[in-house]
C-alpha cells in the first residue's frame, strides 16, 4: 500500500511538471523541429488551402483536426506553417490532413511534402528533431473496397506494405540527409476507433486491425534496416498500436470518461470534451493530444529521463562503502583487543539524501539490516575476522523507485604496536534490485523491472595513538577501492520501454581523519571527523536504449553523487559483563550529497 500511494502522489507530481520538463529538454536537446504527416500533425495547413473551410472551424479549432492543438505543436516548439510561408531554415509543419504517404497531388502525399521542403532550400541538421506519422489515409480509402473484394485482406496488404515502404523511403532520405533525430509514428489500432468500432464500417474492424498491423511489421522492419545503414540519425519508433490498449483499459487514470464515442458527431459537440478519447471517428480530442505528446516526450528524452537509474548502481556502491567502513572501525580503536574469539551481532539503519544533477532527480532512501560475524585476536598485536551482513533499503528517485537487498560478506584483518595500528577490509555483495517503477511521462502509466548485480572493495587505515592527559588522540588516512555492477535489464509496460545497459561504478577515494577517545569505568566515548574526495573515478556512463526499437543507445555521464565529503562520527562504548555494546553514528556530508548511518553492535566471548 505505501508503493501504491508514493507511486500516486509521484504520478500527480509528473503530470504538474510534464510540460515544463518537455519544454525545458527541447531546448536543451534539439533546436528545432519539422514535421511531415496527416491530420493528427497538420497545424492548420488543410484549412489554408482550402481557403479556411476544411475542416469547419468551429467545431474545429483554428484548422485542425481536434478541438484543439495537435501533439506536434505540444513538443515544445513553434512550427509554422508551410502554407503561411513558414522559413525552411526554423520550425515548420508540412503536414496536411487527408494525406496519403504516396505523390499524391491534393493534399500533397507525404513524398510531396519532403520534396517540397527540400525544393524550397530545406537542409537537415544534426540538432534537428523531424516528425513522420502517415498511413493511415491510405488504409481508409482501400477497406471499402477490399471488404467487398473476393480476397479482403490480399486486396489491403499491398495498400499496407507500400504505404509502410513510403514512409520507409521518407526516413531513410531524411537520415541520410543529415538529420539527427526522427520521430517515425506507427499506426493506432484502427479497429477500436469510432469509425470501426460501432455503425456501418463495424464490420470491417478486423480488416481495419489487420491492415494497420500489416502496415506496423513492414514499417518496423524496414526503420530497424534503415537505422543500421543511417547510423548518423536516431531512429525513434514511437509505438501508438502498443499504447491504445492501456488507454482504453484505464481511462479513467487518465480523466477520460469516454473512449469509444465521438463527442462531436457532425452537428452537435458533447458536454465534455475533455472527457472524450476521440474528437470525431478517427481524430483524437485535444485531451488525446496531449497524451500523445506526453508519450512522444517519453520516447524523445529517453536517454536524459534513463539517467535516473543512476541511482541504483550508487546505492549499491553508498552500501558497499559503509560495510568497509563499518569493519575498519572496529580495528582501529585505542583500547587493547581483547584476547580469544568473539561472536558479533548487530543492527544498521541508514538513510541518503542525493541532490539532483543536471538531468537526475533527487534521491531519497531509507534502509536497515543486520550483521553477525565472529572475531578472533591472535596475540595483542593481531586480529582477524569475517561477517556477514543483509541490508534493505527503499529508494525513491524523482520518477523512480525501487528496493534493494544486500547479502554481504566481508573479511577484515588488523595489525597494531604501541600507538601504532593498520588495517584492511575487503568483501563482497549481492545485490538485488526489486520493485522498480518509473513513472512514464505518460503519467499515471507506470513500469515496473528488476534487476541484480554485485559490489566489491577492499580498505586499507593506518594512523597512531597519542595520549593527550587522559584523552587519545589520532590522526589516520585510508584508501578504499570500491566496484559496483548493474546488470541490464528491460522495463516493462506500454510506453516506451527503455532498456538499460550493464553499467559499472568504480573509483578509488582517499581520506584523513582525526579521532577522539575517552571514558572510564566500563563507559568510552569516541568522536571523529574527518574528509573523503575520490581520486581514481572509472565508472561507465548510464546507457539507455529502447526494446525492440530501431533508437540508437544514448549514453550519459554522471558525475560523483557525493563530491567531496565531509565525515562525522561518533558513538559510545560500554561493557556490560561479558558483553560489549558499541553505539555509534557515521555521516558523509557532501557536495551533492549527505548520508547518516547508525550502527548498535554486540561482542559476546566464545
Amino acid at each position: 500500500m505505501s508503493r501504491f500511494l508514493r507511486n500516486a502522489a509521484l504520478a500527480a507530481l509528473t503530470v504538474a511538471a510534464a510540460g515544463a520538463v518537455a519544454t525545458a529538454a527541447s531546448a536543451q536537446s534539439y533546436n528545432r523541429l519539422v514535421v511531415f504527416g496527416d491530420s493528427l500533425s497538420d497545424n492548420g495547413n488543410l484549412y489554408a488551402a482550402t481557403l479556411n473551410t476544411t475542416p469547419a472551424s468551429p467545431p474545429y479549432f483554428n484548422g485542425r483536426f481536434s478541438n484543439g492543438p495537435v501533439f506536434t505543436e505540444l513538443l515544445g516548439f513553434n512550427a509554422g506553417r508551410f502554407t503561411a510561408g513558414a522559413p525552411v531554415t526554423g520550425s515548420v509543419n508540412y503536414a496536411f490532413g487527408g494525406a496519403r504517404t504516396d505523390s499524391q497531388v491534393s493534399p500533397p502525399g507525404m513524398r510531396n511534402q519532403l520534396l517540397a521542403y527540400t525544393g524550397g532550400g530545406g537542409t537537415f541538421g544534426a540538432n534537428d528533431l523531424v516528425s513522420i506519422l502517415g498511413g493511415a489515409n491510405n488504409i481508409f480509402q482501400a477497406v471499402g473496397p477490399a471488404s467487398v473484394a473476393p480476397n479482403p485482406t490480399g486486396f489491403i496488404s499491398p495498400v499496407a506494405l507500400s504505404a509502410a515502404a513510403d514512409v520507409n523511403f521518407i526516413v531513410n532520405s531524411v537520415a541520410g540527409a543529415g538529420a539527427g533525430t526522427i520521430l517515425v509514428g506507427n499506426l493506432p489500432n484502427l479497429a477500436i476507433t469510432p469509425q470501426f468500432n460501432q455503425g456501418p464500417f463495424a464490420a470491417a474492424a478486423p480488416l481495419a486491425d489487420f491492415a494497420g498491423t500489416t502496415f506496423n511489421n513492414a514499417l518496423r522492419a524496414g526503420l530497424m534496416t534503415t537505422a543500421a545503414a543511417q547510423p548518423g540519425s536516431n531512429i525513434i519508433l514511437m509505438d501508438l498500436y502498443k499504447i491504445g490498449p492501456a488507454l482504453v483499459a484505464n481511462a479513467g487514470a487518465f480523466g477520460l470518461t469516454n473512449v469509444r464515442d465521438v463527442c462531436f458527431n457532425g452537428i452537435t459537440v458533447c458536454a465534455n470534451p475533455d472527457g472524450y478519447l476521440y474528437w470525431d471517428s478517427v481524430h483524437p480530442t485535444a485531451a488525446g493530444h496531449r497524451l500523445l505528446a506526453a508519450l512522444a516526450n517519453d520516447y524523445l528524452y529517453y536517454g536524459d529521463i534513463g539517467a535516473q537509474s543512476t541511482v541504483q548502481a550508487e546505492t549499491g556502491f553508498r552500501q558497499r562503502e559503509d560495510l568497509l567502513d563499518l569493519s575498519s572501525d572496529g580495528l582501529s580503536g585505542r583500547a587493547d583487543w581483547e584476547a580469544g574469539t568473539h561472536l558479533t551481532f548487530g543492527a544498521i539503519a541508514d538513510s541518503v539524501e542525493t541532490d539532483a544533477r543536471g538531468s537526475v532527480a533527487a534521491a531519497d532512501a531509507k534502509g536497515w539490516g543486520g550483521r553477525v560475524g565472529l572475531d578472533h585476536v591472535m596475540s595483542p598485536g593481531m586480529r582477524f575476522g569475517v561477517a556477514g551482513t543483509f541490508r534493505t533499503a527503499e529508494v525513491e528517485a524523482g520518477a523512480m523507485a525501487f528496493d534493494v537487498e544486500t547479502y554481504a560478506f566481508d573479511a577484515y584483518v588488523g595489525w597494531r604496536s604501541g600507538g601504532r595500528f593498520i588495517n584492511a577490509t575487503a568483501g563482497g555483495s549481492i545485490d538485488q534490485y526489486d520493485d522498480i517503477t518509473r513513472i512514464t511521462s505518460l503519467a499515471p502509466i507506470i513500469h515496473t523491472g528488476k534487476t541484480d548485480g554485485g559490489s566489491v572493495g577492499a580498505r586499507v587505515q593506518g594512523g597512531v595513538w597519542f595520549d593527550m592527559g587522559g584523552i587519545g588522540l589520532s590522526p589516520r588516512v585510508a584508501v578504499n577501492y570500491v566496484s559496483t555492477d548493474v546488470n541490464g535489464y528491460v522495463e516493462q509496460g506500454p510506453g516506451a520501454q527503455y532498456a538499460y545497459q550493464d553499467r559499472k561504478v568504480q573509483a578509488a577515494s582517499g581520506e584523513i581523519s582525526l579521532r577522539a577517545e575517552g571514558g572510564g569505568g566500563g563507559m568510552g566515548f569516541f568522536i571523529e571527523g574527518g574528509y573523503r574526495d575520490s581520486f581514481g573515478d572509472s565508472s561507465d556512463a548510464v546507457r539507455t536504449g529502447i526494446a525492440a526499437n530501431p533508437a540508437q543507445v544514448l549514453a550519459r555521464e554522471i558525475e560523483d553523487p557525493f563530491g567531496g565529503s565531509l565525515i562525522a562520527s561518533a558513538g559510545v562504548e560500554a561493557d556490560l559483563g561479558p558483553v560489549k555494546m558499541t553505539l555509534g553514528y557515521r555521516g558523509r556530508f557532501g557536495d551533492n550529497a549527505d548520508s547518516h548511518v547508525g550502527a548498535l553492535t554486540f561482542s559476546l566471548p566464545l
